[in-house]
């Protein structure tokens, strides 16, 4: 497992150990920074939120989709996660990577978020399968205003599990890479 673009490519991450945690493939990583690279079509003005705000890896695991946006040009991430083996990896990924300014793990549960202090300009939602946590993950991070309308989520998933049908929810983009399928939408509640 590894960063798979930007400044820090190649450059080796720490999974997890056991198989609660499913990390996102490098295949899938890397066709999924190529998707959010064009990210600003969703956007009437020059937003373009990997660049322009603080992201949110809401399911962190082991830190790679926020250390990946971070490398690919993010100033910020907050990385969330409530398993203590994976906060401590995160950890580890983030000093081994000298990413200490940038990036801020906390053990947060995104069904029950802490409040933010401004929304987050893209979240990273990638709950364990077959739980159907999406929906209630993206109320609950509305609620506590680390979505708002501008915010992109990008929601992983089984393709077997629902679809995201919130009121609300723009679907922007749905792609299936084998047992993956990635949603990537906003939400205006």
């Amino acid at each position: 497992m590894r960063i798979v673009g930007g400044s820090h490519r190649g450059r080796a991450l720490t999974p997890p150990a056991g198989r609660e945690t499913r990390p996102t493939l490098d295949r899938v990583r890397e066709a999924l920074f190529s998707i959010l690279s064009h990210a600003s079509r969703w956007y009437e003005d020059d937003f373009h939120p990997l660049f322009d705000g603080v992201i949110l890896d809401a399911y962190a695991g082991s830190g790679a989709l926020g250390l990946e946006a971070i490398s690919r040009g993010a100033s910020k991430a907050v990385l969330f996660d409530t398993d203590r083996g994976a906060l401590a990896v995160i950890e580890e990924n983030i000093t081994n990577l000298k990413l200490g300014d940038q990036a801020r793990v906390q053990r947060a549960d995104a069904t029950k978020p802490p409040r933010a202090s401004a929304p987050a300009s893209m979240v990273f939602l990638d709950p364990p399968y077959g739980k159907q946590l999406l929906e209630t993950s993206i109320t609950a991070l509305a609620a506590a205003g680390w979505i708002d309308g501008n915010t992109l989520i990008i929601a992983e998933r089984d393709p077997r599990d629902p679809e995201i049908t919130l009121d609300g929810f723009e679907l922007c983009d749905s792609r299936k890479y084998g047992k993956c399928q990635i949603d990537i939408g906003r939400f205006s509640a």
